[in-house]
């Protein structure tokens, strides 16, 4: 951590005491930025990136507990200091609760400030160092599973294949079953070893210029032979003349094609896939104004999700209760990768169903 570069937005609408604190700061060393009101902080933090935030929790426009839950989600490595009276100790807790690492009565000890912010940036950066070292020996771990696993998967196929001597019926069912199972641990180690990347932040985006109804009409075409062979009907419809797009073209079709396999195996026979592709405005945050997105969805006609179960269908650990008796093959953990590639690119995730109604899952991306 370099703390001549270390980057803080106050946001407080007393102007005084403002200015009292960036002047005190700017003397230290530290680059500081000030904000008048939550609106300002918010529109601050979607232009710059901040070691911390020190937020009054009364002020107009946002208050500080809006732009600490936009900042929660949109600029995970900034560190929330909340600035409060003695009369709004209670608010200072709610707002502990919601990831601000800790709060100041005013008056502030502007001797002690300083000290606290840089031993609040350490903790951040040793937290840091070790959430990556968990990650790599979880990558690691799995990795030495998976290999061994395949390897055993391949010396049942030489046995079934005959090549170790001659096997009776019996023995090939049970080896059959066995691969089915292997089967099962392999999917589930290789979206453990996906997700882990994704979350430790290794996975680098590999963004280009291209139009999403062209990787979107691609998938379409993958899932022709599935799709017919369990007599479903697909129809799609694309907006025309839609803006291009900056993303990772293999990432969005890893979104697609688990959005499409959910739906061929959700899907009943004579059941309809209904693919969508258009512009749309959305605010994804409080005190946003609507940007332009471009919007996918896929609806299926299957079951449906139970009400219960929707808030749970990106938890890493529970499963969708509708479907459980299927037999194919999934792990739970798709649609949580999908949310991550989504929200790598900046853009939002999100399904709708009632039950016997069928399911549609959406994802935005943003138009630049």
């Amino acid at each position: 951590m370099n703390e001549d570069k270390i980057r803080v937005l106050i946001a407080d609408d007393e102007d005084g005491l403002r200015s009292t604190i960036a002047a005190w700061l700017t003397d230290e060393g530290f680059v500081v930025e000030e904000a008048p009101d939550g609106s300002e902080a918010i529109k601050k933090v979607q232009a710059n990136d901040y070691d911390i935030a020190l937020l009054d929790i009364k002020m107009p426009g946002a208050n500080g507990l809006e732009v600490l839950r936009y900042i929660k989600k949109n600029s995970v490595a900034t560190e929330v200091v909340m600035m409060t009276g003695m009369s709004d100790v209670t608010m200072a807790v709610e707002a502990m609760k919601l990831g601000a690492r800790e709060y100041l009565t005013k008056p502030l000890d502007m001797d002690q400030l300083v000290p606290q912010l840089r031993a609040l940036l350490k903790k951040r950066d040793a937290e840091d160092r070790i959430r990556r070292l968990q990650s790599e020996h979880t990558a690691r771990l799995l990795y030495d599973l998976h290999n061994p696993i395949a390897g055993l998967k391949q010396s049942i196929g030489y046995l079934l294949k005959g090549m170790a001597g001659a096997i009776g019926d019996h023995q090939k069912e049970l080896l059959g079953y066995m691969t089915n199972s292997i089967d099962k641990v392999i999917l589930l180690l290789s979206d453990m070893m996906d997700l882990t990347k994704l979350e430790g932040g290794r996975v680098r985006l590999n963004k280009g210029i291209g139009n999403v109804a062209d990787t979107v009409t691609k998938m379409i075409h993958e899932f022709q032979i599935p799709i017919k062979s369990n007599k479903i009907t697909l129809e799609h419809s694309i907006e025309p003349d839609l803006p291009p797009l900056e993303y990772d073209s293999e990432k969005i079709e890893q979104v697609l094609q688990n959005f499409l396999s959910n739906a061929v195996k959700y899907t009943p026979q004579h059941g309809a896939i209904v693919v969508q592709v258009r512009s749309v405005q959305l605010v994804l945050e409080e005190g946003q104004q609507p940007s332009q997105f471009i919007m996918v969805s896929v609806f299926n006609s299957g079951p449906g999700i139970p009400k219960e179960e929707l808030p749970l269908i990106f938890d890493r650990y529970r499963e969708v209760v509708s479907g459980k008796e299927n037999k194919q093959k999934t792990t739970g953990l798709g649609l949580i990768i999908c949310q991550r590639i989504v929200e790598a690119h900046n853009g939002k995730i999100w399904v709708e169903s009632e039950p016997g109604k069928g399911a549609t899952f959406f994802f935005a991306l943003p138009v630049r």
